[in-house]
């Protein structure tokens, strides 16, 4: 049928729907004309700070065109190649939304300089950046307004010389070399943006950033703070010991009675481990950490490189012929002249071709590892068909209840790819003992940035836990029984052809999750092994704790105390009359370990140790925050500090070394005694002082400033600074939260 044919047939319904769809267009468009004329209005006020200052719609508006000239100027990569104010206002005025907005190149140099420079910046102070509860516009409006009452602006002249400069090095970062000042502000003028509105905006985020750095470096530093910091840091001591531990001592001695070990548990019992004080000097603890048990599939790489095909001569010649610049090296120039100007020459193909075959077998077998228990994990993912659940949204029992068994999946892999995989269940770990287990410990998962994220960090943050804490660039939180991984060695991220020996990969779910407390008794025990691939090698008498024998332990110390005291004594005198080789062959004969530890005292060193400042100790905790085994690192990092401390008072402060040598000295934290043979400290003196002085100053300024980014710019320490309050009910509220009706916010 002829379209013409088939109009002339349907012509009633088609002038039905025609009719229709105009009368449709009269009666919307009458409405949308009325919500128009009814709806928001550009001098509507949507919120107000500090003393009831009006916020508008055309406000935002304005701060969104603001906004979006600065980002035709590149102020954003202008700020990220500052410092850490820098940083941190441009993440939070130009990041994308919330939760991962960001770069994660930036995120990962914020890490490393914070690392590097001893910030006192937290994981959690980078994370807040992202977790904005308004829009960037509210942030911008905010900080100019805060900036512009406290006086402090930037003339339009000013900020053109700064664009002036700085344009042409951003766009060379960019690739494109050439662009100049003139360039990008014709480009502005032509789209309707004139010079001076560019100008004052970029004036007023110069104004922001110089605020900022004015608030946060009005902290002044005293000459006594800067000394008692130089001294700390630059003093050193070099000490020469040997260390009696009454455990050595307290081998032989019988249990405790019954009444004994009540009355040290129940009075111990709320201190964790390590935990010194002036009322714990000994640091007994029986309190049990956060602890998880963990369901596993793993696979050794060694098994799997027998089912690896070995690199072809035709791949190994592509990669030498792709991949030239890994095969260079520097030789002099002229061969007879080995002082000549150095040039680069390439390694032959017959030179480094058995080194290539090795790299891209290692690189085989880690894809064919990861391969198989990414099949692992989608295998064990519970069956939602016809549930109407989301993957996403399931809770931790809903994750029990459609648990898919670990050893039929491993047996069905195994079959398929002849390859065997381990299946297991650890112990309940806590985050140190799975940190230095020597498989768990070294595992990590692929996160969104650069750096992977370490398995116990993934463990022990699901929340039925919750010591760990994961940033925008790290990886989603795990759920209780849910399957983590594919993991590989953290060492391996990047470098596909590092070594296989001795590796493994995994995949594991947290099936037992315990957070922090009291022993419900003195006879709570449980195994805390890690991995086992060969049961009758694995296992060990370590790999059991129980309250009841850790009481006993301490115990039998604290009795041997005494009897380690005279020891150590004794061991001076017969140094004296001999020498300390003599001595130490003499007291190893008495009191070795036996054929597995026949020389239990030893003669160790000490080298250019320092103090550790409580500042340090502070800032290492800060660091530290969110990592589930910081608690036991940084009792560890007090207890060496108690130590250096201890040694550095045998020192008069007339003196480089001790009035007697050699000496005995107590410390109480390891139950111990400690034989000083030498002691000699390197004071920092007045002229040292003096002549670094100037550089302890600027340093401490930095740190302090640089510290201080994230609090400044934190999104809810700058609403509540400027007593930001929306206009209407909160549940009416938030078009100051949302983007702004422009099209410069578009």
């Amino acid at each position: 049928m002829s379209l013409v044919r088939w109009f002339r047939k349907n012509n009633t319904k088609i002038m039905a729907v025609v009719v229709i769809v105009i009368m449709f267009g009269f009666v919307a468009g009458s409405y949308l004309s009325y919500l128009a004329r009814s709806g928001p209005r550009p001098r509507d006020t949507v919120a107000y700070f500090l003393d009831d200052r009006k916020i508008t719609r055309s406000d935002l508006q304005a701060a969104a065109r603001e906004l979006e000239i600065l980002r035709s100027l590149r102020a954003d990569m202008l700020l990220r190649n500052q410092d850490m104010q820098g940083i941190f206002l441009a993440e939070l005025l130009f990041s994308e939304g919330s939760g991962r907005g960001g770069s994660a190149a930036v995120i990962e140099y914020v890490r490393r300089a914070i690392a590097r420079n001893r910030y006192r910046i937290s994981p959690e102070d980078i994370a807040s950046v992202y977790r904005r509860p308004a829009h960037p516009t509210v942030f911008w409006l905010l900080l100019k307004e805060e900036a512009h009452r406290c006086g402090v602006r930037v003339a339009n002249a000013d900020a053109g010389k700064v664009l002036a400069a700085a344009i042409p090095r951003l766009y060379e970062q960019l690739g494109t070399p050439g662009v100049t000042y003139a360039q990008v502000i014709g480009q502005l003028v032509r789209s309707g943006i004139s010079e001076d509105e560019a100008l004052a905006a970029f004036g007023d985020l110069m104004g922001v950033l110089q605020y900022a750095q004015l608030v946060c470096g009005t902290e002044n530093l005293t000459t006594r703070e800067v000394m008692h910091l130089a001294s700390r840091q630059s003093e050193t001591m070099d000490v020469e010991f040997v260390e009696f531990d009454s455990e050595v001592f307290a081998r032989d001695l019988a249990d405790p009675p019954e009444d004994k070990l009540i009355e040290q548990f129940n009075k111990y019992k709320r201190y964790l481990p390590a935990s010194v004080s002036e009322e714990n000097p000994h640091g007994f603890g029986y309190r049990l950490p956060a602890r998880v048990g963990l369901e596993y599939i793993a696979v050794k790489l060694d098994d799997v490189a027998s089912i690896v095909e070995p690199p072809t001569h035709e791949e190994t010649g592509e990669f030498y012929r792709k991949n030239k610049d890994l095969f260079t090296r520097q030789v002099p120039s002229d061969p007879n002249d080995p002082n000549s100007p150095k040039v680069e020459e390439l390694r032959s193909y017959a030179e480094v071709v058995d080194a290539i075959r090795q790299r891209l077998l290692n690189s085989k077998i880690s894809s064919k590892a990861e391969l198989i228990l990414q099949q692992a994990k989608t295998l064990a993912e519970p069956n939602l068909a016809g549930t109407g659940l989301e993957l996403e949204e399931l809770t931790s029992e809903q994750f029990k209840e459609r648990l898919v068994d670990y050893n039929s999946i491993a047996e069905k892999l195994s079959e398929q790819h002849n390859v065997k995989l381990y299946v297991g269940r650890t112990g309940l770990l806590s985050a140190e003992a799975m940190q230095l287990d020597r498989y768990l410990g070294r595992l990590a998962v692929e996160g969104y940035g650069y750096r992977p994220v370490g398995l116990t960090q993934m463990a022990f943050a699901v929340d039925e836990v919750g010591t760990s804490k994961l940033g925008p660039f790290d990886a989603p939180k795990p759920r209780l029984y849910e399957t983590i991984g594919p993991a590989k060695d953290a060492m391996a991220f990047g470098r596909s052809g590092l070594p296989t020996s001795g590796r493994i990969s995994a995949v594991v779910r947290v099936v037992e999750a315990y957070k922090e407390g009291e022993p419900a008794d003195i006879n709570e025990a449980f195994s805390t092994h890690g991995i086992i691939f060969d049961p009758n090698q694995d296992k060990n008498e370590d790999d059991f704790y129980s309250v009841r024998q850790k009481v006993a332990e301490d115990l039998k110390e604290l009795a041997a105390l005494d009897t380690t005291r005279t020891k150590a004594e004794q061991f001076i005198d017969l140094a004296a009359s001999t020498d300390w080789d003599t001595a130490l062959n003499r007291f190893n004969q008495l009191y070795g370990g036996g054929p597995n530890e026949p020389n239990v005292f030893r003669l160790d060193f000490f080298t250019r140790i320092a103090r550790t400042s409580a500042m340090e100790l502070s800032t290492l905790a800060v660091q530290n925050e969110g990592n589930p085994a910081a608690k036991f690192f940084l009792n560890q990092a007090k207890v060496e500090a108690q130590l250096t401390e201890k040694l550095y008072s045998l020192v008069p402060s007339d003196s480089n070394t001790p009035e007697t040598l050699p000496v005995v000295v107590e410390f109480e934290p390891t139950l111990s005694f400690f034989c000083i043979k030498s002691l000699a400290l390197k004071r920092l003196w007045r002229e040292d002082f003096e002549r670094l002085r100037p550089l302890r100053f600027y340093r401490q300024a930095v740190v302090r400033l640089q510290s201080l980014a994230p609090v400044h710019f934190k999104p809810d320490n700058i609403l509540e600074r400027l007593r930001f309050r929306p206009a209407e009910p909160k549940e009416k509220a938030g078009d100051a939260n949302a983007p702004p009706d422009s099209e410069a916010s578009s």
